[in-house]
């Protein structure tokens, strides 16, 4: 296991308008303000339908498993819940590593990864919490062939 501590610094509070990108605004806002070291304690709201990934069987790839073909579902699509992490790239800028909980119109509920190209139908609601004392890297892990979190004490 590898792990750090840390403490809660400030809480940054977004409303996402209509036909915006909930993973682009993400990356934006955290790269305006450098946010590197992060968590998203809450998101909510609806999108006008949603991509994303769950992890698939990859024969002879490291670890086996990968997020190969994403999941398209059509409009309109409650988004339950956001949960992830924003972490530190190689050069230092901010990657967020996003996750969602999704309903559609039946009440059937999904998940996985969260891809680009989520757009807000009415609006998307996002808390998400600077971390000090901690560098949230991702780096990659050539056992799994993909980047994980890294996290070390400051």
């Amino acid at each position: 296991m590898k792990h750090a501590a840390g403490n809660i610094d400030r809480m940054h509070v977004l409303r996402l308008e209509p036909g915006e990108d909930v993973l682009g605004c993400i990356q934006k806002y955290c790269e305006e303000e450098k946010l590197t070291d992060g968590v998203v304690v809450s998101g909510i709201g609806s999108l006008d339908g949603c991509t994303f990934f769950d992890p698939m069987e990859i024969p002879g790839k490291p670890g086996c498993y990968g997020y190969v073909t994403p999941i398209d579902l059509p409009s309109p699509i409650e988004l339950i819940g956001l949960s992830g992490i924003i972490c530190r790239g190689d050069d230092g800028e901010p990657v967020p590593h996003i996750h969602a909980a999704f309903a559609d119109e039946k009440g059937n509920e999904y998940g996985g990864h969260l891809k680009d190209g989520n757009k807000v139908l009415v609006t998307v609601e996002l808390v998400i919490a600077e971390i000090k004392g901690v560098a949230m890297t991702r780096v990659l892990d050539s056992s799994k062939g993909v980047p994980v979190l890294s996290p070390e004490d400051l």
